[in-house]
């Protein structure tokens, strides 16, 4: 009894922390708007927030948190923290829109009302200056007209002499003429929208960061209760008193209960470094385009690509060095080390006063960057058996891309209140801390790999065919597919920059990106599954040509909804693509008789060097265009599927390869 309550209070405080860090959010994403506009909607937010915390002290006290087993009904939990949450943004969301609509009206009135005051001090011979210099981002135009309707004085010159059109802002300017103003239409609808979609992303993100916080007190629970479980069990005069209809229960723990807490925790960790880092993802290219560049000649757009190559470049170095160190120093030391480098590199990328020393900090960046992913990716080998790993690999893919549309999103909409800077040293910050949720995590060695290399794999001879097949591959289907993934992190903040659009917006594109690729792979992955023979093999120049479609979106028109067509596409592609790219790799003959250590190796260095040269093929692109640029890519992409292709289908015939 004593543990449950204990229990529920760990729960509870942990749930409370998640709606209060969320309403701070929204408290802090409305920081900079005037007093009359948040006054009402954040003393709203605060009678909401502890309703939901009143909600939440009578479920934990009463509710079924646990099954009739004991068990934690993670479900219900999940349910709960997620309703009280979307319920505080949804009434937050109408009450804010509701004010700002009033406030942007009254705006566009007391525009109007301050520019008649204005304009009726002044001279008639100096009024066109005087009206071209009051229009506003609201007021497109204002005329003054005779009582006739003809137009005498206009911002717009061009109108002079002509008949005015009818309009309702039209007020009495003297006894003989008429003030008359044209409102943009659009002015309320855009402003309300843009709010509309930073509330929208918060929900979206909120839900994913809920999710992840409950799931780490659960996992932090169940691993307390396991403990007991065995301690129980293990106890001889205790052992007797359990009921048979707990077995199974008993059984599982004792299962898991060698889980190593890197293994256990994987998901919680990745997620963590992944919020933390990439809060700065979305605006890279955009800073480094703005800092000044000691290289004479250089485009701004080459400029832009240069820290994220450099960043690509040293993730690679920390390839071949973590490995070693996992083997001689454990986890702890590469992972602890990866956060420092990264938290340093960010920060430095704050102080960065040129594009020199911008560089040199997204490298160090991309150093500590490459200690913590290749840590990630081998925790998952930490598995005591086959499904242990699988598990684990599944974990960390899910932890992965939560936090990265947590960050991505989050971060840009830091950057549009507080700017570019400010949202550098929290992420630093926040990097940083993450060390602290796993130093209380134990070390472990990864265990040195036995070698799989067969007889075969040694002495057999590779032809020039295979050999030429694996070039054609890597050239003509992996460096397309690796080379894309600059659209999202290189050229969609550039172009939404180009295009007036915000720093957001490439939040959210990279926010749809990731959702699409954890929700929409597992199903295409199981639909794929299905497939045999040549129907399975041709998924890959499905794949690219998905990819190539993708990037053609931003050439069918200057909208900026189209490049979130192009993230979904490509989103949707990779959830299932990089693994059947992957598998196709993998079972090539010359790939095949080299091994499949060597082999994955191999492939993991490929695409890490591909993505370090994609900004720069995009940068060659956009001297083009942004438009024509991003088109001839994809054309390019399009015709290289093609050719590899026809490729396959003529040496299979011929019976050389695959």
């Amino acid at each position: 009894m004593t543990t449950n309550k204990k229990t529920r209070l760990y729960l509870y405080i942990g749930s409370v922390l998640t709606i209060l860090v969320v309403s701070a959010f929204l408290v802090i994403l409305n920081i900079n708007e005037p007093v009359e506009y948040t006054r009402v909607p954040f003393s709203v937010l605060a009678i909401l927030t502890v309703i939901s915390c009143i909600a939440m002290t009578l479920f934990f006290a009463k509710g079924p948190v646990f099954d009739i087993h004991g068990q934690l009904e993670s479900t219900n939990i999940n349910a709960m923290l997620l309703t009280v949450i979307i319920i505080i943004q949804i009434s937050f969301f109408f009450e804010i829109i509701s004010v700002k609509n009033q406030l942007l009206n009254y705006q566009v009135y007391s525009d109007i009302r301050n520019d008649i005051n204005v304009a009726s001090t002044y001279r008639e011979e100096k009024l066109d200056d005087l009206l071209e210099s009051l229009c506003k981002d609201s007021i497109t135009e204002i005329s003054v007209t005779d009582m006739s309707g003809t137009i005498l004085h206009s911002s717009d010159k061009n109108l002079i002499g002509s008949t005015a059109e009818r309009t309702r802002y039209t007020y009495s300017f003297n006894k003989k003429n008429s003030i008359r103003f044209r409102v943009d239409p659009f002015f309320v609808r855009n402003k309300i929208k843009s709010i509309s979609l930073n509330l929208l992303t918060v929900l979206v993100t909120s839900v994913f960061f809920s999710v992840e916080i409950v799931l780490l007190m659960i996992m932090n629970v169940s691993k307390r209760m396991t403990r007991r479980i065995l301690k129980e069990y293990q106890d001889k005069d205790k052992r007797s008193q359990i009921p048979e209809d707990e077995y199974e229960i008993i059984k599982a723990s004792l299962e898991n209960a060698d889980v190593p807490s890197a293994l256990y925790y994987i998901r919680q960790i990745a997620f963590l470094f992944y919020f933390a880092s990439r809060l700065s993802s979305s605006f890279i290219p955009i800073v480094a385009k703005s800092l000044n560049n000691p290289i004479k000649g250089m485009a701004a757009t080459t400029a832009a690509g240069i820290p994220q190559s450099a960043e690509t470049l040293l993730t690679c170095s920390a390839i071949f060095i973590t490995t070693v160190m996992l083997e001689k120093k454990g986890w702890k030391f590469p992972f602890i080390s990866g956060l420092l480098l990264v938290s340093a590199g960010t920060l430095s990328s704050a102080l960065s006063t040129n594009l020199f020393l911008f560089v040199l900090s997204r490298a160090l960046v991309g150093l500590g960057y490459g200690f913590c992913w290749m840590t990630l990716r081998n925790l998952s080998l930490f598995g005591k058996n086959a499904k242990q790993q699988l598990l684990g690999f599944a974990l960390l893919n899910a932890g992965i891309y939560s936090g990265m549309n947590c960050g991505s999103s989050l971060g840009a909409i830091l950057a549009d209140v507080f700017g570019y800077k400010t949202v550098f040293f929290i992420s630093a910050v926040f990097t940083l801390m993450t060390s602290v949720f796993i130093i209380r995590l134990e070390n472990a060695l990864l265990p040195k790999a036995k070698s799989n290399e067969t007889e075969t794999g040694q002495t057999a001879k590779i032809s020039f065919n295979e050999n030429f097949s694996v070039f054609l591959f890597v050239i003509l289907m992996i460096a397309p597919a690796s080379i894309a993934a600059s659209f999202l992190s290189y050229y969609l903040p550039l172009y939404f920059d180009s295009m007036g659009g915000s720093i957001t917006d490439v939040g959210r594109s990279q926010m749809l990106y990731g959702i699409l690729l954890v929700y929409a792979g597992p199903t295409l992955s199981v639909f794929i599954s299905k497939l045999k023979g040549k129907s399975l093999k041709r998924i890959n120049y499905v794949y690219n040509l998905i990819i190539a479609l993708s990037l053609l979106f931003p050439v069918m028109g200057a909208s900026l909804f189209l490049p979130y067509i192009s993230a979904c596409l490509l989103g949707t592609a990779d959830s299932f693509g990089f693994g059947v790219q992957n598998n196709y790799f993998l079972g090539l003959p010359a790939v095949q008789k080299l091994g499949p250590s060597k082999s994955l190796s191999v492939l993991s260095f490929i695409k890490k060097m591909l993505e370090m040269i994609g900004p720069f093929v995009f940068a060659a692109a956009l001297t083009l265009g942004y438009r024509a640029g991003i088109g001839a890519l994809a054309v390019a992409f399009a015709i290289m599927a093609v050719a590899y292709f026809i490729y396959s289908e003529m040496m299979q015939k011929s019976g050389t390869v695959r």
